[in-house]
């Protein structure tokens, strides 16, 4: 029984003692205050954030994104808090600042740092080019009327890639890196990273009406020229308007030449007639139209319906030295004009020529008696001539046509 006794005894003294030890340690806490991932959804994506642990920074480098109401996600040391709370909404567009606590009551503070570039508003082609049997063609960029133009005269673009630059973050439809067919306008789109868009028209061979500053006054019924570059009125749909905003006349296409010059540009002479339904005015441009083109001259074209020169007919089909040539017709103006080895002669009633006309203007003769108006002095057979009617300030009237010997 005092075995027991003493046992038992023993026992507590050992458990009281072992008690005392224990409470004699020193409680050691946490001095982990690291942020170790910070995450932010922006624009529907989720980013992490590159943190520097060293100066304490975590940044971000977004695009147009609204930063204004944003709840990050982070991970940060297991005993430790941190201020402002995770699950608070922050304003990001200025720096925010969070400090993680450690048990033990140290501190880090993080500075979060977002760089919003703004998103690039520019749409446009920089520069474009093609390159046709190892020559690189440069094309001229309009950025007024958004058209890109590059002449290739006859050599073969009906499958060309062409060389691209656009305006940065920007993108191109259809891509650049696709073959076209530039026989017709092709379009491109060019998207700017804000989304804003840009069409282009890119034309091969450009349409160019030429100005005929000493050409632009007529009367209805006058024969006209109309020449510029690349005017093929072969083109599908290809046709000839005089337009003075209110007053639409299509022109007849009664034929057509055309040559090719050293920088790949062929050259159009369209000749027509201006239709005798046309009103008077003084503002007509000409436009040129195929399928997929149209475009206007730059110059203005003047045209007089009223009191405009008439032919009827002739006195002979076909005219020698010292013949009288006799015009009938309505108006007949003070003056004519006869092409003679590549000139043009101005013939009025003076004391170079015997021209005269009737005082109802419906007669007029001239007596030919300058050799230089006939082939035959150059030592050329007999040729057709077309004879024009002028009326004041060279304003051109209806032509007719003879043979002259």
């Amino acid at each position: 029984m005092t075995k027991k006794i003493l046992s038992i005894v023993f026992a507590i003294l050992t458990l009281i003692s072992c008690s005392k030890d224990e409470a004699n340690d020193p409680i050691i806490l946490s001095s982990e205050n690291s942020i170790n991932s910070f995450k932010l959804t922006i624009n529907g994506e989720v980013l992490s954030g590159d943190i520097d642990q060293l100066n304490k920074t975590i940044k971000f480098n977004v695009v147009g994104a609204d930063l204004s109401s944003l709840k990050p996600t982070i991970d940060f040391s297991s005993k430790a808090k941190i201020i402002p709370s995770e699950n608070e909404y922050q304003n990001f567009t200025n720096e925010v600042t969070y400090t993680v606590y450690a048990e033990n009551g140290d501190t880090n503070i993080y500075k979060v740092l977002i760089n919003n570039r703004p998103l690039n508003t520019e749409s446009k082609i920089l520069s474009f080019s093609v390159t046709i049997d190892n020559q690189t063609i440069e094309a001229e960029i309009d950025e007024d009327s958004k058209t890109i133009n590059f002449d290739a005269g006859g050599l073969d673009i009906s499958s060309l890639t062409p060389t691209i630059s656009i305006s940065s973050h920007a993108n191109i439809s259809p891509n650049s890196s696709d073959a076209q067919n530039f026989e017709i306008p092709v379009n491109y789109t060019v998207t700017a990273e804000n989304g804003s868009t840009s069409q282009y028209k890119v034309i091969a061979n450009m349409p160019e009406i030429s100005n005929h500053k000493s050409f632009h006054l007529y009367y209805i019924r006058a024969s006209m020229i109309i020449s510029g570059n690349f005017l093929d009125p072969t083109k599908p749909g290809a046709e000839i308007f005089l337009d003075d905003g209110t007053n639409k006349y299509k022109l007849p296409i009664i034929k057509h030449e055309s040559y090719s010059t050293q920088e790949r540009i062929t050259i159009f002479n369209i000749f027509t007639k201006i239709p005798e339904n046309v009103l008077t005015s003084s503002n007509y441009k000409i436009i040129y139209k195929t399928n997929s083109l149209e475009i206007k001259s730059s110059q203005f074209i003047d045209v007089v319906a009223e009191n405009a020169p008439k032919f009827i007919s002739l006195n002979k089909t076909a005219y020698s030295k010292n013949d009288v040539l006799i015009v009938n017709g309505e108006n007949i103006p003070d003056t004519i004009v006869i092409p003679s080895n590549g000139s043009q002669f101005i013939i009025r009633n003076s004391h170079n020529f015997d021209y005269t006309v009737n005082s109802d203007k419906t007669e007029a003769s001239l007596t030919l008696d300058y050799h230089y108006l006939f082939p035959s002095y150059f030592g050329n057979p007999p040729s057709e001539k077309t004879i024009s009617f002028w009326g004041p300030e060279q304003r051109i009237g209806e032509s007719f046509t003879t043979i002259f010997n």
